[in-house]
C-alpha cells in the first residue's frame, strides 16, 4: 500500500508542471513608499579646533550603482579600491559650506568641481585653510 501511495505521489510530481516564478516586469513602489526612501540627509557638521568656523558637509542618501559595482581587493582585513587606492566602502561629500559660529547663513564653497566626492576633510594646524580629497573614477 505505502508502495502504491508512493508510486502516485511521484508521478503526480512527474506530470505536474509547476511556475513557480511569474515573468514580472520591473514594478515601480506606490508614491507614498517612495517618500519615506527618496530624502535627503541631514548635513553633518565639522568645526575647527577654537570652535570659530563650521563646515557644513552633505553626501548622497544613497550609493549609486557604479559605487557599488567597483572592483576591491582584500588586504589584511581591510578592503581597497585597487584604482583609487581608498578604502572602497568609503562615503563621498557632495557639497560643502562654511559658516562662522557666530554667523547666521552658510557659505557655497567656490571651486568644487562638478559632482565632487569629497573625503579625507582635515583641518590646517593653524584653524585658517581645510584640506579634502576629491575622488574620479581613476585616482
Amino acid at each position: 500500500m505505502k508502495k502504491l501511495i508512493f508510486g502516485m505521489c511521484s508521478l503526480f510530481v512527474l506530470f505536474t508542471t509547476v511556475n513557480a516564478q511569474e515573468n514580472l516586469t520591473y514594478q515601480k513602489p506606490s508614491a507614498e513608499i517612495m517618500q519615506l526612501f527618496d530624502y535627503e540627509k541631514a548635513p553633518g557638521v565639522l568645526m575647527d579646533e577654537k570652535k570659530e568656523y563650521m563646515i557644513f558637509t552633505w553626501q548622497n542618501t544613497y550609493k549609486t550603482l557604479d559605487d557599488l559595482n567597483q572592483d576591491e581587493l582584500q588586504l589584511g582585513g581591510l578592503r581597497i579600491n585597487p584604482v583609487t587606492n581608498i578604502a572602497s566602502a568609503m562615503t563621498y561629500f557632495n557639497n560643502l559650506k562654511v559658516r562662522k559660529t557666530t554667523g547666521q547663513n552658510p557659505v557655497q564653497v567656490q571651486g568644487l568641481p562638478s559632482n565632487p566626492r569629497i573625503a579625507n576633510l582635515s583641518w590646517s594646524p593653524d584653524d585658517k585653510k581645510l584640506a579634502f580629497t576629491n575622488t574620479t573614477d581613476h585616482a
